[in-house]
């Protein structure tokens, strides 16, 4: 009973508070594809399993034993044994067929609108867009189109998975591997990386952001940052800063809270050997680009608030910080 609990379980609802992970709830031609591919296997399991199991129950009822009477002996049936030979034969050479005809369309998948550079870290996400600009741990792609993804790692084995738009892709240090995604309608998907990588592997999820065509475009620009309106703070180089702060190989900010004025300019140093970024709660002020040792990242702050930002790398760690922007 407990397989067909797992399925009911899996087929069910998911309530409003639940992240949807489901892969059977498909929103893209790519892990819809999968989905047919799987539900035709899963039919077939069960009509083979009702039969076999059905013809199991029914010899054991029909021939139990009765008496102390040897029951008359069977040497062999031609016949029969033809039959239990082909038919499993041709269920195993439909099933390979079915999926053969269907694995370079869910590698390959058709021609892509455009491709994004996808680096795995422990323990994070980067992905570099057509024009060179970069995210971490969120994906932006326009809604409709097919986007390509290439995939690697700078240290050790991932593996790239959004369950609801695509199969996963394995990120591997040295080694450029490729898929596919498109999403159906704009939303949030969220993923994971499929593959123990380290201590914070738990933590290294992802997200990706399905937004209209015009809404990427100026997230590319810089201009928008789709759903949150136009950049709270803008990257600037080589300004004076008003706060200064140093990211550490303890995995901590220092000072962990800085105060500046509207206009002003934030100063983050990465003074260690480990991989830092900043990123906002606030998807308004620009996310740094990965930061290697003595990298520096400053923004300018143009409106009054209070910012918290973390290192999506070293989130499980607790590495986070607080910009505090009086008015000017």
């Amino acid at each position: 009973m407990l397989p067909a609990f797992a399925v009911l379980a899996a087929l069910a609802p998911i309530t409003a508070a639940a992240v949807n992970v489901s892969p059977l709830d498909c929103a893209g031609p790519n892990a819809c594809d999968i989905v047919s591919v799987y539900t035709t296997i899963f039919w077939i399991a069960m009509a083979v399993l009702v039969i076999v199991g059905g013809l199991i129950v029914f010899a054991a009822l029909r021939f139990r034993r009765r008496d102390d009477r040897e029951p008359s002996q069977i040497h062999g049936n031609t016949r029969l044994e033809l039959v239990w030979t082909a038919v499993p034969l041709l269920i195993v050479s439909f099933l390979f067929i079915r999926t053969t005809l269907r694995m370079d369309y869910v590698r390959n998948g058709p021609p892509p609108a455009q491709t994004i550079k996808v680096t795995g870290i422990q323990w994070a996400w980067q992905f570099k867009y057509p024009n060179g600009k970069t995210s971490n741990t969120k994906l932006y792609i326009p809604v409709g189109q097919v986007v390509q993804l290439q995939v690697t790692s700078r240290d050790v084995l991932h593996s790239f998975w959004v369950p609801r738009l695509g199969g996963q892709v394995y990120a591997i240090p040295g080694q450029m591997n490729h898929g596919w995604i498109q999403a159906y309608r704009t939303g949030t998907y969220s993923g994971q990386c499929n593959e123990l990588c380290g201590l914070y592997h738990y933590a290294m999820d992802l997200e990706v952001i399905a937004v209209s065509d015009s809404d990427y475009k100026g997230f590319l620009a810089g201009t928008l940052t789709p759903g949150v309106g136009p950049a709270l703070a803008e990257k600037v180089t080589g300004a004076s800063a008003a706060a200064n702060v140093k990211e550490t190989d303890d995995l901590k900010f220092d000072p962990l809270s800085a105060t500046v004025k509207v206009g002003e300019v934030v100063q983050w140093t990465n003074t260690g050997i480990q991989i830092h970024d900043i990123v906002f709660d606030n998807g308004a002020v620009p996310a740094s680009d990965n930061q290697n040792g003595g990298d520096k990242y400053e923004l300018k702050f143009l409106k009054p608030g209070t910012y918290h930002y973390i290192c999506s790398i070293h989130k499980a760690a607790n590495m986070n910080g607080t910009i505090t922007v009086a008015g000017g």
